[in-house]
């Protein structure tokens, strides 16, 4: 058992859009002070700080060597000064890629890495700078799966996979499990479920999974968080850590599927920005820097030319950052509206039909709303419904035959 003494002043100034969700697991019948975990937002990467109620802290992370800079100013942004343990998950650079510039700009009282063998630059940048630290570097020699590393007295953190012997770098990732009373994270780095060493499917068959928040594995790849894998750990919050526009086109859509079939809310970086998750125990906050979650402004289609009295079908498409279901309203303009129609898949179209029993111009509106009550902007289109003329005059018919007639008439008569 490795224990780890961490001690500064971290205070939050995150602002965006909240949620308050609560699950009875374990109730708190005393505080204890606030559990703090925040993600970082490093483009393609992975960055999260972790503040414990007896501030004991754990940096997991740093993105890219370009992100240094920015993980560096968060902490300072915040009165950080001084980080006294390091997780490197594994040896890629979109994960240790700033681990340099982070221990030298901070005091690093303990390292933690798988020990997986890799000749990079990168890697060995990593290793140049526990050296020039001075601080113990605890691998897979010193830890194994199940064993705890020591963030005080009220929060449990379990090491649940490190495997230097590992057939690639993302299987030997280092997966954490942290436990405050009634809630619990887990933390998976870039483990796999669908290939390789089957990171996912070992962990379930050997540990408890079942958490409230889930630090989706390998930045929503398709390989990863199976089925087998969410239907152990069930999450309610899902964190997504990914670049806008990144080349993986992470998060894939299956893993966003099946997210969303195992009815956890999904929040990600690339939209979203930083991220804090705050907890007592018992229930939590989150907060995130960029409030990018309400549906887009929904799309109409339809008739925008027709008669009244004739019914008319109109459809309304929208989607949602995170993919969530959506719900329609449509108002017609003439003192009606539809029921909520949903729920349905983002990008999914809604149908509605209605008919004007009044000539007039209209403005249809529709604007849809997530399942997590986020609403979006009224969407637009216009309609003429004339009146509906029936001509049952036979000579009108007549006339009609012979437009001079016709043109000589309107010039003194309104047809």
């Amino acid at each position: 058992m490795i224990t780890i003494f961490i001690g500064f002043s971290f205070n939050s100034t995150i602002e965006g859009q909240g949620l308050r969700s609560v699950k009875n697991n374990n109730p708190v019948t005393e505080s204890y002070g606030e559990l703090k975990v925040y993600f970082i937002d490093v483009g393609q990467g992975d960055s999260i700080l972790i503040e414990t109620p007896e501030n004991n802290f754990i940096l997991i992370d740093t993105g890219e060597r370009s992100y240094s800079s920015t993980v560096i100013n968060f902490l300072y942004d915040h009165s950080v000064y001084n980080l006294l343990a390091f997780v490197g998950t594994h040896p890629h650079a979109d994960h240790i890629g700033g681990a340099e510039e982070i221990f030298n700009a901070f005091n690093v009282l303990s390292a933690y890495d798988p020990g997986y063998p890799s000749t990079t630059q990168t890697y060995q940048r990593f290793l140049n700078a526990v050296q020039n630290e001075g601080c113990p570097l605890y691998t897979d020699d010193d830890l194994d799966p199940g064993d705890y590393i020591d963030l005080g007295s009220i929060v449990s953190c379990q090491v649940l996979n490190i495997n230097k012997d590992a057939s690639n770098a993302n299987d030997a990732s280092i997966v954490l499990r942290l436990d405050y009373f009634g809630v619990s994270f887990l933390f998976t780095g870039d483990i796999h479920g669908d290939k390789g060493d089957y990171v996912e499917i070992d962990i379930v068959d050997n540990w408890d999974v079942n958490v409230d928040i889930l630090k989706v594995a390998h930045h929503g790849s398709r390989d990863s968080s199976i089925n087998y894998f969410l239907d152990e750990a069930t999450p309610e919050l899902s964190v997504i850590c990914c670049g806008e526009g990144n080349i993986y086109g992470h998060p894939h859509v299956e893993t966003l599927n099946r997210l969303q079939n195992h009815f956890s809310q999904i929040y990600r970086t690339d939209l979203n920005g930083d991220i804090m998750i705050t907890t007592d125990g018992f229930s939590w906050d989150i907060n995130y820097e960029k409030p990018d979650d309400k549906p887009i402004k929904p799309t109409i289609t339809g008739t925008t030319y027709g008669d009244t009295g004739i019914e008319y079908q109109y459809g309304a498409t929208t989607s949602d950052p995170n993919g969530d279901k959506i719900y329609y309203l449509f108002d017609w303009m003439d003192g009606n509206t539809s029921e909520w129609i949903g729920p349905l898949n983002s990008g999914e179209t809604a149908y509605a039909w209605h008919k004007w029993t009044m000539a007039g111009t209209y403005v249809i509106k529709v604007k849809a709303k997530d399942t997590e009550g986020h609403e979006s902007e009224w969407g637009l289109l216009n309609v003429i419904m004339p009146r509906n003329k029936e001509f049952k005059r036979p000579i009108f018919n007549i006339l009609l035959k012979y437009p001079f007639i016709m043109n000589f008439l309107q010039k003194f008569v309104k047809i």
